[in-house]
């Protein structure tokens, strides 16, 4: 047998393989020591994060803070780059066992510890001056004006985290459904995702603050408060209107007046004494309103556009069109009853001594309706301008807890009772600051309703003017069905009143009497103007016909018609309207039948999508709400959120209770 002998060059092609296989082992072992290292790092860091919050933001160690995160972020970063190499093959290796999931969400994963430490890092480097001010034990107006200094210093470590709270929103979404990944995963998730909204919303605001907090000049607010027992467009009734004044991060100021006051009536409160325009025209048809004064200035839901009616009838008619100091109204807040609730929650007790009572957050709103009643003794015409003089009260005594006991109240659970008021639309923000109105825009603090292009939105409007508080009694469920096929429109609206019958007549206005009470102000019968806002191009085809006897009416007009579209919307939108009355203890369907226009549907990727932005109106409880969506015959759902509450053919249904704004999206072949 012939012996076969290796030629020099393949010993040395084969040294040269087991050289190279020997290094791709070495640089793997490494690679995968500096990744458990980097793991093993992260571990412990999760733990030390956990040890140090513990006692909350009042026993924070800054220092201490910072260098952790430090540390965090560069085990990221070892991850990253240890990982990198391999990051193109994760998403083709979802079929591994136990492992599958995790390597197909690697690569939003890898990003969503990237953006999310570079944005940490950002704004603990920032904030860290902020931090001893918020610890301090002096004064609460210095405390607030520390905070306003540090915010200043901040503004660019807090821009830099801004945007990168802006890649870790956008990752976290392409990661999707997380139920699939390990526990710990989930775990972490579970503790970040609620908290990202808010995040991202507050290093987009954080910046203006210095400025809207006066550290550039004094800035002065005007405070509409608003009772949703009497529903309007923005919140409620007007109810009474305060100016806030801010300084240098310090509160300076805080007055209110009875909303009755606020326009230029003479000394015995009879007469104005200066010409009042006319109201808009469904005031003047329903309520026979002949001036447009400032308790009617909420008129539109767009907030920034009720705002600036509110600013300048307050400005006519309290000749403020610039104040003392030299400055005019540099934006408007509305809030409402439930909003002061909320308030409560954060601040605690508040004691109000000249009433001998202490509010809390479970008694404010009956002390607003008991102080609303008239008192033994007065007469009628001294109570109706008298009657709200407790609002005046009250911000004082919230302007004197803030002043000189601010260090009671947890600054992350007051941004976090903010935040909630906002998103569930018992507070709108707007400010006549072209750059920072553009930025409460963007984070949806606002109140602005967006004529958005290329998709649906619906928001249903109730204006009581019936000169009455029944709102306390009436609820109310939408039904919006939406044909794909047809870009068909159907909405109905029901609404049930469930007061007691007592067996008299409807009389819309009761007058004031000596007896007067806010629930018998509440217990009467519902006259509602009615608008609901479409898409820009929708088309009114038919709606519901409703009879509102003249005996019932201030004016003794009756009415006897379908809805209208309204023609003059700042908005833009199309807006369609209606008006009936709901009488004690009976129920009552509104409904609309209109044409979309055939742009609400985007073509994408041999792939359709339905967006619908529903807004919810300020003020109001949560309302249940039923959206069926017709998808084209034939047609496969491929996605939709939030997850359907039935699939049945091509026939798509939600139940969602509207506490806040929603944003549906169904998408399909």
């Amino acid at each position: 047998m012939a012996i076969r002998k290796i030629s020099p060059s393949t010993k040395q092609m084969r040294l040269l393989i087991g050289a190279g296989l020997l290094l791709v082992f070495l640089w793997l072992g490494l690679k995968s020591w500096r990744i458990v290292q980097a793991a093993q790092s992260l571990r412990a860091a999760q733990m030390d994060v956990e040890t140090l919050m513990a006692g909350g933001l009042a026993t924070l160690d800054p220092d201490a803070a910072e260098t952790l995160m430090l540390q965090v972020r560069q085990d990221v970063m070892t991850l990253k780059r240890e990982t990198a190499v391999f990051m193109p093959l994760t998403p083709y290796l979802g079929w591994l066992p136990k492992v599958g999931p995790l390597m197909t969400a690697a690569q939003p994963l890898a990003a969503i510890a990237d953006a999310g430490t570079e944005a940490a890092v950002y704004a603990l480097r920032g904030l860290k001056p902020a931090i001893p001010a918020l610890q301090a034990e002096t004064g609460g107006m210095e405390r607030l004006a520390m905070l306003v200094n540090a915010l200043a210093t901040a503004r660019p470590e807090l821009q830099q985290s801004s945007q990168a709270m802006d890649r870790l929103i956008h990752a976290r979404a392409e990661l999707g459904d997380a139920s699939q990944l390990p526990w710990q995963i989930r775990a972490l998730l579970d503790k970040v995702d609620p908290w990202l909204p808010l995040a991202q919303s507050g290093l987009k605001v954080a910046p203006l603050l210095p400025d809207m907090m006066g550290a550039n000049g004094p800035r002065r607010y005007l405070i509409i408060a608003q009772n949703e027992d009497e529903t309007r467009p923005t919140g409620g009734f007007i109810a009474g209107a305060g100016i806030l004044v801010v300084e240098n991060g310090r509160l300076v100021d805080l007055t209110f007046r009875d909303a009755n006051l606020v326009d230029a009536w003479s000394d015995g409160l009879l007469s104005l004494t200066k010409p009042y325009g006319d109201p808009p025209l469904p005031l003047y048809r329903f309520m026979a309103l002949d001036l447009f004064l400032f308790r009617d200035a909420n008129f539109w839901p767009d907030f920034p556009t009720s705002a600036e009616m509110s600013m300048q009838l307050y400005s006519y008619g309290q000749d403020e069109t610039l104040a003392p100091d030299g400055v005019a109204l540099d934006g408007a807040i509305a809030i409402d009853q439930q909003f002061m609730q909320m308030l409560l929650q954060a601040t605690g007790p508040i004691d109000i001594p000249a009433e001998n009572i202490t509010i809390t957050s479970s008694n404010v709103i009956s002390a607003m309706r008991e102080a609303w009643g008239i008192d033994e003794g007065e007469a009628v015409h001294e109570w109706i301008f008298d009657r709200k003089n407790f609002m005046a009260t009250f911000a004082a005594a919230i302007l004197d807890k803030v002043q000189t006991d601010f260090g009671s109240i947890d600054p992350l659970y007051l941004i976090q009772i903010f935040n909630e008021a906002i998103a569930t639309r018992h507070l709108s923000i707007y400010v006549r600051d072209p750059a920072a109105a553009a930025v409460l825009h963007e984070v949806k603090w606002d109140g602005r309703l967006r004529n958005r292009t290329g998709q649906d939105l619906l928001m249903v409007v109730d204006t009581n003017v019936g000169y009455n508080k029944v709102n306390i009694y009436v609820d109310n469920t939408i039904r919006y069905q939406v044909n794909l096929s047809t870009q068909q429109a159907n909405l109905t609206v029901h609404y049930q009143h469930n007061g007691a019958d007592p067996g008299i007549a409807c009389y819309q206005g009761t007058p004031y009497t000596t007896g007067v009470t806010y629930i018998g102000r509440a217990d009467t019968c519902y006259w509602n103007y009615l608008r609901v806002y479409a898409p820009s191009g929708s088309s009114l085809q038919n709606a519901s016909r409703h009879f509102v006897p003249g005996a019932t009416m201030f004016n003794e007009q009756t009415w006897d018609e379908t809805a209208v579209t309204v023609t003059d919307d700042p908005t833009g939108l199309a807006v369609f309207a209606n008006f009936f009355l709901l009488p004690w203890a009976q129920q009552l369907d509104a409904t609309f039948h209109y044409q979309l226009p055939g742009s609400i549907i985007h073509n994408q990727a041999n792939a359709q999508t339905y967006r619908l932005t529903v807004y919810k109106q300020p003020g109001t409880r949560p309302q249940p709400m039923e959206i069926v969506v017709e998808l084209p015959a034939n047609a496969v759902l491929v996605t939709a959120t939030p997850a359907p509450t039935e699939i049945g053919g091509t026939t798509v249904r939600f139940d969602v209770n509207l506490e806040t704004d929603l944003e549906l999206m169904v998408t399909y072949r």
